[in-house]
């Protein structure tokens, strides 16, 4: 296939972090295509799996002959014998919170039983008994009414 009767396509990262290309003519799995960059470096590439296409955009996975042939050089050479990774950095100790820091940042403690009630607390609870009683009335009539619809 000449370079003429390629379809022509640009560059383009896929969301899985490949390269890919994308295409202004729709193309299958399996046809070559012709990359060319901005600064209009060219290679081929065959189509491995079509991403997205609206029937005239594409944007495709591909190979690239280079990479083509690369794997097959891998399949046929002896596995070489790895070397050791290259150590990271180590990550500096995380902080310590000062005693300070660690109240502020602490979650609300757990309500005490233990503690009896002061006339404060007895205040709040009548407070609110007394504003439930409206919402009382309203919900033994809805029981009522759920217990004998007629």
């Amino acid at each position: 296939m000449s370079e003429d009767d390629l379809i022509e396509a640009n560059p383009c990262k896929l969301r899985n972090g490949d390269w890919g290309c994308k295409t202004q003519q729709p193309v299958q799995v399996g046809d070559t295509v012709q990359i060319v960059t901005r600064a209009n470096k060219q290679w081929r590439a065959e189509v491995t799996q079509v991403v997205w296409t609206d029937g005239q955009v594409c944007i495709c996975a591909t190979a690239s002959d280079k990479q083509k042939a690369d794997t097959s050089d891998d399949a046929s050479k002896a596995p070489a014998s790895k070397a050791a990774p290259k150590s990271r950095p180590a990550r500096p100790a995380a902080k310590t919170p000062t005693a300070n820091e660690a109240d502020e940042n602490a979650p609300p403690a757990p309500p005490r039983f233990d503690v009896p009630p002061t006339d404060e607390l007895d205040a709040m609870a009548d407070s609110a008994a007394e504003q439930g009683d409206a919402d009382d009335e309203l919900f033994n009539a809805l029981n009522e009414f759920e217990r004998d619809p007629g």
